[in-house]
């Protein structure tokens, strides 16, 4: 079974959209591999005090630990600015992740791509769950990345060989769950735009994959309180709800995405065994 590949915009993203994906991935010995663009630089905190220029290498720290605990080592970062949420100041950052060209941040990607050969690759779909400006950027990123990554025509500093990725996935949640979310006074989704609650995750009848990692929620679940600055009383997760939170421990979701390459021939991908009620082995 090849490598898991998972490609997100903040610290905490991984861990709450596929930890027991990952869980279960390297429980098998399948290699993963995890690459957030930014270190989260522009979240709240729940820590009393903190030098906000600290935060980046805090949730940083706290991504690397959360791995540790779904027994992942392989976590690398490429040193973009958290553009925060839609309408803040800090999208006009110099080095904040939305400014950077689709193009410019996929032509860093691909040789890791081509080095690392995935099976599967996971990452945020067009809603970015819950319209995230950073959540909707990575998904064009990745995109172009994975379509770059299997041209034989085009070219990466590396000179590596293409790698067609059999599987892209694109981790998500079902619309009607996150719309319940809004009735909850503590909700994290509260202060979103009407036009974001309007594209709230996927409609449950959309999702091709709900697996159930109930056997990793343990892991998951400290890997989600490995966030400390984001989840403990005061972080902006803090307020989830807990019947969300006792969903998202017990089952994740995703959308399998078209490839021109990808013929639906081959053996199933962890994704797919799991999602049929195997161990995924």
């Amino acid at each position: 079974m090849g490598p898991l590949l998972a490609i997100f915009p903040h610290p905490d993203d991984e861990t709450f959209t596929a930890g027991g994906l990952m869980a279960a991935a390297a429980e098998q010995g399948i290699p993963v591999t995890v690459i957030s663009a930014t270190r989260g630089e522009a979240g709240e905190s729940s820590v009393p005090g903190l030098d906000p220029d600290q935060l980046g290498a805090l949730r940083e720290e706290e991504l690397r630990e959360a791995m540790r605990e779904l027994g992942v080592s392989d976590v690398r970062f490429l040193g973009y600015r958290d553009s925060g949420m839609e309408g803040s100041e800090e999208a006009n950052h110099s080095n904040a992740f939305v400014r950077a060209p689709v193009a410019s941040v996929a032509a860093e990607i691909v040789p890791l791509i081509r080095a690392i050969r995935p099976e599967v690759i996971l990452t945020y779909g067009a809603d970015g769950v819950y319209g995230h400006p950073d959540h909707r950027h990575i998904h064009e990123v990745a995109i172009a990345a994975v379509e770059a990554a299997g041209d034989p025509t085009y070219r990466d500093a590396s000179g590596a060989d293409p790698w067609q990725t059999p599987a892209l996935y694109f981790g998500t949640a079902p619309r009607e769950d996150l719309l319940a979310m809004l009735d909850h006074p503590d909700s994290p989704l509260a202060s979103i735009s009407a036009a974001a609650r309007a594209q709230l995750g996927t409609p449950r009848s959309e999702i091709t994959h709900e697996i159930d990692i109930s056997p990793w929620a343990e892991q998951k679940r400290a890997a989600f309180l490995a966030h400390r600055s984001q989840t403990a009383e005061g972080g902006p997760l803090s307020g989830m709800p807990e019947e969300r939170r006792r969903n998202r421990l017990a089952h994740e979701y995703v959308v399998r995405a078209h490839l021109p390459w990808n013929t639906g021939d081959g053996e199933p991908d962890i994704i797919e065994r799991l999602a049929r009620g195997g161990s995924g082995q």
